[in-house]
């Protein structure tokens, strides 16, 4: 069974499928630039389905608390039900050999778009050594923002099995969004479902302005998700 996710009205992610979430953490250099994944801890999860908080307030994160139910936050999805790179806010970069569509709203600032040169400069410049960097960085990209096709078409992303794991950011010591991979379906709390896709973010802050997808909000706040697991 393929994990999916439902999200309530007013409350949590609802993770039904799912056997465990684990932390991926973003490794960055000596100048702050992310370059790769680190592993983390790993949450046992003890029912189907779990609920996880999308308040941004719960004090066992990632699981839900009943925070939500006191805290001051907004729970309205906003984000559009149109796949991410047909909506209005997407552009397309072309360059001579590739093309990069580019999604500025589901910008989890996780910041691999620098990894190797600016990603946009990367494709417009063009050339093998420049190709492989500017689709190494739209991979790691994991809100898939970032999404890098040959000029006749294929598509780059790479694909991976249904994965469920919470981010942390050790170069800005902060807390990330929930990142879902794997062809993994959000149900909307109206029921209809947003387009599936091999990677997506969901805000774990409570303030994202394009709910349920992350928007980098948490980086504006430096939020930090309180838990009580060790």
């Amino acid at each position: 069974m393929v994990p999916y996710i439902k999200i309530m009205p007013d409350g949590p992610y609802m993770l039904f499928g799912a056997k465990k979430i684990t932390e991926k953490i973003i490794l960055t250099d000596e100048n702050g630039i992310s370059i790769k994944y680190g592993d983390g801890q790993s949450f046992e999860i003890k029912s189907d389905p779990v609920a996880l908080c999308r308040c941004g307030h719960s004090r066992n994160a990632p699981f839900c608390d009943g925070s939500h139910l006191d805290a001051d936050w907004d729970p309205v999805e906003t984000a559009s039900f149109e796949p991410i790179m047909k909506q209005p806010s997407a552009e397309a970069i072309k360059g001579p050999t590739q093309t990069l569509l580019d999604n500025q709203n589901y910008c989890a600032f996780a910041r691999f778009c620098d990894r190797g040169g600016r990603i946009w400069n990367l494709v417009m410049q063009g050339g093998k050594a420049a190709d492989k960097l500017s689709a190494e960085e739209a991979n790691l990209c994991p809100a898939g923002r970032l999404m890098m096709f040959t000029n006749q078409g294929e598509c780059l992303e790479e694909l991976s099995e249904p994965a469920v794991h919470t981010i942390e950011d050790g170069g800005l010591k902060i807390s990330g969004p929930l990142w879902i991979r794997g062809g993994i379906r959000v149900e909307s709390a109206s029921g209809k479902s947003y387009e599936v896709r091999q990677k997506q973010t969901l805000c774990r802050c409570g303030l994202s302005g394009n709910k349920p997808f992350c928007n980098g909000a948490h980086a504006s706040i430096r939020w930090k998700a309180k838990t009580e697991q060790k």
